[in-house]
């Protein structure tokens, strides 16, 4: 029987989940480095294609012994998560209600990080790193993806693109795109050698559908990450999903769009076809690609006297998501629909006692009452937190400002400072 692209699709799930549970990289490795050279050369012309990246310089590869993939991944996550931010924003997740207090949270990535990689793209070194040990019959898989990311980085400065200082939500939006495209392509090149075949990646089944069915039926196999909070795995976890979902429709609308060229079109999401929200990740037509909706950034002026700021940052639509699902129900996520920007300062009073201010501007009314009450509901099924709820505009802007608390606060008796609305082009 002649399979199809679905089938093969479905025989390809069980590379899935260890594949995605890996931080900016992520994937195996196992021959010698010219025999990785030689593998790696034999794949680049038809990853050139996919990806719509040429090659503008040779691509290093090297072997790394699993104890310096360790140290690696625990000096990335202390450069990019130093232990002083680290405890902070767990503060603040834990505050959210996003986080249990009692979370180990460096220990628990750390465990999660260096528990599956086999296989990374550093941009600092410019080298593509194979873990010795790794199942010789993974190493094309791992290669395939970081591959990507090697491409991506001769075209973008890619610590850039991610760095923290972007902002939680526009640095996720953009793991997202760079992560999603390695996923597309990996998924595509797969499936071309089952088929014997070139394929449009355009024209797989909805890739986000049938990877989180086939990590759901998956997620036994990894225990630590099963058990995670919900926050952590679908962080985790989105940048594959979504981001492969956002490349995948990126390639259908760019096809769509010009009927004189019924080729494939594999536009890379790089400039300006580069997300700068999970917004646009989320909804890429109607948010990104038919109407560019840009994200609003905001800009806090001043604070409560004697306050002292731990934490300023935003949620997003993707985090905002998440929080109404942990504490509402998965059906409330379609609250976020309207989101146009946020931002929250998370203090610590004179006192020692610690406070959320959190900012939300909203596209319209609605959007902005519906999320006002999802937060009220929120507060009365959390007894050990305050908050007050106000409506209001910020620049002719529905805005919705929270002040939340620990239960012996008085919410009443911080005022949120004033801001300016500030939008990202």
């Amino acid at each position: 029987m002649k399979r199809t692209i679905r089938d093969w699709f479905q025989l390809l799930g069980g590379l899935v989940l260890p594949l995605l549970l890996l931080l900016t990289a992520c994937d195996r490795g196992a021959p010698s480095t010219e025999e990785l050279e030689e593998i790696a050369a034999a794949l680049l012309p038809r990853l050139e294609v996919l990806s719509g990246l040429e090659a503008r310089e040779p691509i290093r590869l090297a072997w790394q012994s699993r104890a310096e993939m360790q140290e690696f991944v625990e000096r990335q996550l202390d450069e990019e998560l130093p232990p002083e931010y680290l405890d902070e924003m767990k503060g603040a997740y834990t505050a959210f209600g996003l986080l249990p207090d009692t979370l180990d949270l460096r220990a628990l990535l750390l465990e999660l990080y260096s528990e599956q990689v086999v296989g990374y793209y550093d941009p600092a070194a410019e080298t593509l790193y194979i873990v010795e040990g790794t199942p010789t019959s993974d190493i094309e898989t791992v290669l395939v993806h970081e591959l990507v990311h090697a491409l991506q980085d001769q075209h973008a400065n890619l610590d850039s693109l991610i760095a923290r200082e972007r902002g939680n939500d526009a640095q996720t939006a953009a793991q997202a795109a760079l992560e999603g495209q390695a996923t597309l392509v990996m998924f595509a090149l797969l499936i071309e050698r089952q088929l014997g075949r070139e394929i449009d990646p355009a024209q797989i089944p909805p890739i986000g559908d049938q990877m989180q069915s086939l990590l759901d039926a998956q997620n036994s196999q990894f225990p630590v990450f099963q058990n995670a909070p919900r926050l952590i795995r679908e962080t985790l976890l989105f940048p594959y999903i979504g981001g492969a979902s956002f490349v995948q429709t990126l390639w259908e609308y760019e096809g769509r769009r010009d009927p004189d060229d019924p080729g494939p079109h594999f536009t890379a999401p790089l400039g300006e076809f580069m997300p700068q929200s999970t917004e646009q990740v989320l909804y890429p037509l109607e948010r990104f690609l038919e109407y560019r909706d840009p994200p609003i950034g905001i800009e806090i002026e001043g604070g409560p006297t004697g306050a002292k700021t731990l934490l300023e940052n935003d949620l997003g639509a993707f985090e905002i998501g998440i929080l109404l699902d942990e504490h509402l129900g998965a059906d409330t996520r379609t609250r976020v629909r309207g989101w146009a920007g946020d931002r929250y300062r998370y203090i610590e009073l004179e006192d020692g006692r610690t406070a959320l201010i959190w900012y939300t501007l909203w596209d319209d009314d609605v959007s902005a009452d519906s999320f006002a009450d999802a937060y009220r509901q929120i507060l009365e099924r959390r007894p050990e937190r305050r908050g007050k709820i106000t409506r209001t505009e910020i620049e002719g802007e529905p805005a919705v400002i929270i002040i939340d608390t620990e239960a012996s606060l008085d919410p009443e008796m911080i005022e949120a400072p004033p801001v300016r609305r500030l939008v990202r082009e």
